[in-house]
Formats: structure tokens, sequence, C-alpha cells
């Protein structure tokens, strides 16, 4: 398990060190792929050396420049590589100020291999931040989507390749789910002969949430192109099976990344669907709930919010962590259970604090002898404890989920945090009518494709991302409605069961015939199996 230390310096600096099975294995691939004159490497982000180690094993010949922003990395691997000297070049700085100097002077690597650092951009420093900027200029790329160092780092590698140069990196799974990874991904295939993605059924590492692929790009080649390539494990590069991809389509990328894991006649309907069906957006706005920016001062449980005597102060709030039933409704008596096991009352104050009750003077007091007033998002409020309020409203949907995404009515009438988007109707549309027409194969599947996830198998969609998800909308009759939660108190959760009623009325709404309703079924199965291969207990039963 990691320590505090080495979360921060994962954090800070991206410093998650490649498996030694994985470097090798990647190596080994590249060396069937390098033209045999290749005689110079780089590595960007050296690390602990182990494309060092890998590179000198399969292509001893290779003069290397590796480069670490760390100091001490660069001190340690040079005591070690000392017998091998003539061939490395080690170097310490930041690689895009390296990149800029080497396109600067037309510099070209025959081959750039490693596994750039993971850093988000609110964690980058001015210092990286000012030569991103330089970069962005240099060659004529967007700066807004340089949202993580390894967007960074891949854009200005492939632009140091020469005319047979490959590219080789260990890149987090969002560059296929995130809208600035697939912007990454269309500028490299514009600028790549060849794209190969190596998708693995195994994570590649167990110790973080993010997933992983191999990304190998090659500066020309036989046969171009863009593809999948489906691997058992991120160390069995050479036995996979091959998907062709068409990333200028821009319309349906999300979809296109995901054909790998749809049939052929499954992806022809959800890409006709894609095309002719309303989306949800188009029923309904969404908006993130209340972000207090310290859950565990301003959400107290109703015993605790008593005992202070501030009850009177307090409003209901729903946190995602404490609904555990799988309903669609969210009724008052489930937040009264709720309220009797877990924080549920939002503490509220809007007045300066000499106009506060003495009670809510003292709670004031106590948080900032805490330090939550120093807090980010709380000392950039004035006063500092008042929560900006997001007005309740009649549905709301998590934006992560598990095993599929819930979408609820709020008939209990309570706020909602930042884990759920509020859900608001337009003008002839019903949140009874949005919620009967959510569950059901197509819109489920939408769902997979267009979201993203994490190493812990968790989906996640943004507002745009949701609001964008096909839907066959219906308003229900009273009776249909109450069949529909009938069928969701008899399924009790077990998605499968819901999905059954759902697809029964989509098939006379849409028109789909009964193989197409199962090929979307499979296609769903098969992409949410994906998305929870990594989670804790695996893939769902017989998936």
């Amino acid at each position: 398990m990691q320590t505090i230390d080495q979360r921060e310096l994962v954090r800070l600096t991206g410093a998650v060190y490649t498996p030694t099975s994985v470097a090798y294995a990647l190596t080994e691939f590249v060396a069937t792929i390098l033209p045999p004159n290749a005689g110079r490497a780089l590595e960007p982000s050296v690390g602990d050396g182990a494309f060092v180690n890998a590179l000198e094993a399969a292509l001893p010949t290779l003069f290397l420049t590796a480069i670490d922003i760390d100091e001490q990395v660069i001190e340690q691997l040079e005591i070690r590589d000392r017998p091998n000297s003539c061939l490395r070049d080690y170097r310490t700085g930041n690689f895009i100020d390296f990149a800029l100097e080497e396109i600067a002077q037309s510099v070209s690597y025959d081959l750039i291999i490693g596994n750039p650092p993971f850093i988000r951009k609110h964690n980058f420093s001015e210092e990286f931040k000012a030569s991103l900027e330089e970069l962005a200029e240099a060659i004529d790329y967007p700066k807004t989507n340089f949202k993580n160092s390894w967007a960074a780092f891949v854009i200005a590698a492939t632009t140091m390749l020469n005319r047979t140069g490959v590219l080789a990196f260990i890149l987090p799974y969002e560059i296929m789910t995130v809208a600035y990874g697939q912007a990454a991904l269309q500028w490299l295939s514009s600028k790549l002969a060849r794209i190969d993605l190596f998708i693995s059924n195994e994570k590649a590492f167990p110790e973080i949430d993010q997933d992983a692929i191999i990304f190998v790009g090659r500066s020309s080649a036989a046969e171009p192109g863009q593809f999948v390539q489906q691997v058992r494990s991120m160390t069995s590069l050479l036995e996979r099976s091959e998907t062709r991809l068409d990333l200028a389509s821009t319309d349906n990328l999300a979809l296109e990344l995901s054909s790998f894991l749809i049939g052929g006649d499954a992806f022809a309907t959800a890409n006709e669907l894609r095309t002719k069906m309303p989306v949800i957006g188009d029923h309904c706005t969404s908006a993130p709930g209340i972000v207090t920016a310290a859950n565990d001062y301003f959400i107290l449980t109703e015993d605790e919010a008593k005992e202070l005597d501030i009850l009177e102060h307090t409003l209901p709030i729903l946190k995602k962590g404490s609904l555990s039933a799988r309903q669609p409704i969210f009724e008052a008596s489930q937040f009264e259970e709720l309220a009797n096991r877990g924080p549920c009352r939002l503490v509220y104050m809007s007045v300066p604090t000499e106009e506060l009750p003495e009670k809510l003077r003292d709670y004031v007091y106590a948080g900032e002898e805490r330090g939550y007033n120093k807090r980010y998002k709380c000392r950039n409020r004035d006063p500092w404890y008042r929560v900006p309020l997001v007005p309740k409203t009649p549905a709301f949907v998590f934006k992560r989920s598990h095993d599929y995404p819930r979408l609820c009515l709020n008939e209990a009438d309570v706020y909602i945090t930042d884990t759920a988007y509020g859900l608001r109707m337009k003008d002839g549309f019903t949140p009874r009518g949005l919620c009967f027409s959510f569950y059901n194969s197509m819109t489920l599947l939408f769902a997979e494709t267009d979201g993203r996830f994490y190493g812990g198998g968790v989906l996640e969609l943004s507002p745009k991302e949701f609001r964008g998800l096909p839907i066959a909308y219906h308003e229900p009759s009273d009776q249909e409605f109450d069949d529909f939660l009938a069928a969701h108190r008899k399924a009790d959760g077990d998605v499968s069961a819901i999905l059954d009623f759902g697809d029964r009325w989509l098939a006379k709404k849409s028109r789909l015939s009964s193989r197409e309703l199962r090929n979307l079924r499979a296609a769903w199965q098969s992409l949410r199996a994906h998305r929870l291969r990594h989670g804790r207990d695996g893939p769902p039963d017989g998936q």
C-alpha cells in the first residue's frame, strides 16, 4: 500500500513506475517493428529505469537519452549504469522544455518509449503551465486540451519522431473515453501512419484507480490505419485480436472506440440509433448538486444536529453513499430511514458571524479551529461557511455508478450533493416520463460508450455526456408507471430484470426487432463486463 508521501508524489509528479514485465513486453514488441538501422531512442520520464533495462536486453545498440524531473532518480541511474555510459545520456529536467529545444533544432528520434506522468491540470506548476503554452503555440495544438501531463508528453513526443520512427507509451485509458483524450487521439491519427491501441483483460497497475492501455504509433507502416489490439495482459502483446477503427468519424467517436467490444450487427444498430434518436438533453436540463467543500463539517447526522441544538438551521440533503435502495423513486420514508443511520442534514449559514445565533457562532469557531475556513473553496466564499445552495429538483441522476446508472424521482424533496445531477424538465415532458424511459438496453449501452470508467470499475458520466444519451421518451399512463415500479421492486436491483421490462416497451416505441434488441443487450453486457473486469468482485456472473 502507498504511504501518504507516496500518494502525494503521484499527485504532483505523476510518478507511477512501470512493472518490469510490462516494460520488457513492450520493448520486445517494439523490437519486431523498429527499422534495423534505428540508432537513437528517448525516454521522456525514466523513473526507476524499467525501460532502460528492457532496451538494453532487446535493443542493446540503441543510444538512449533518458530524462526525469527528479534529480535523485537520474543520479541513481547514472551510478548504476556507469559501465554503459557510452550508450546513455541521462538528463534532469522538464521533458516539455527539452522537447521544445529539440523541436526548434529539428532533432528527431527512431524510438520514443516510456510511461508519461499522470498529473491533472489543477496540479500543474506555474513553470509547467508556461511550458505547455509555449508547446501549444510551437506545434499549433489547442492548449485547452492539455488537461493532463500525459497528453502533452504524447503530443510533444510524436512531433519528435523521424520519418520511420516509433512511439510506444503506456497511457491512461481515458485517451479513449474523455473529450481531451479523444481529441489527442484524433490529432495523433492525423500525424502517424499507424496507431495500435493494446487493451488487456488484466489491469496493468493494480495499485491505482486509473486503467491503462499501450499506445504504439508509427511514422510509416506497410499497413496504415488505426487498430485496437485485444490482449490477455500487458505482458503478452504478440498474441492479440485485431479490430480496425475509423478515427475520422467525429460524430460517433465514442461508439467507434468501443466497437471492438460490440458485434457488427449491434454496432450498425447502435450507429443508426445514435443518428436518429432524440437525446436526454432534448427533454431536460442537468446540473451538479451542492458543493460543500467539507461534507464532514457541513453535513451532520440528525442526532449530531440535535446535540448541537442547530437542527432548525439545517436542510435535508442526500449523499450518494447513504442511498442503498435501488428503486427509481426516492421517497420521504427512505430519507427518514437514512436520517437514523447517516449524515443527511446540511448546516446552512448565510449571514455574517455576528448575526448568527450563539450555537451557530460556536460551530463556526470550532470549524475555524479545525482549519475548514482555509480550504480552497471555503476561503473563496464570503463568509467562508456560506455553502452555495443549488435548488431542489424533481429528479436526479448519480454521476457515478457501479452496476448501472441510477436515475430517481425526488419525491422526498431533498437537496443533493454534487455526487448527483439535478434534473429539470423542459416544457412538454415530465420527470416520471424521463425515469420510465431511461431504463432500457439502448440508453444504458450509450451510457457505457459515452462515459468513462476508473480502475475499480466505476462508471462516470459528465453532465454533457448524460444529456447526450439517446432516449426513446415515453409518457407512461398510470398503469404503465405502476407496472414499471412493480418491475423494479421485483427485480430488487437485478439490472437484467429491469431491462427486460424496459426493452419490451422500447421495442414498440422504436420498432426494433427482437434480434436487434438482443444484440443491443449483448453489446451492453460486453461493455459493462469490460468496465467491471477490474472491480473488486470482477465482472458480473456469466459475463
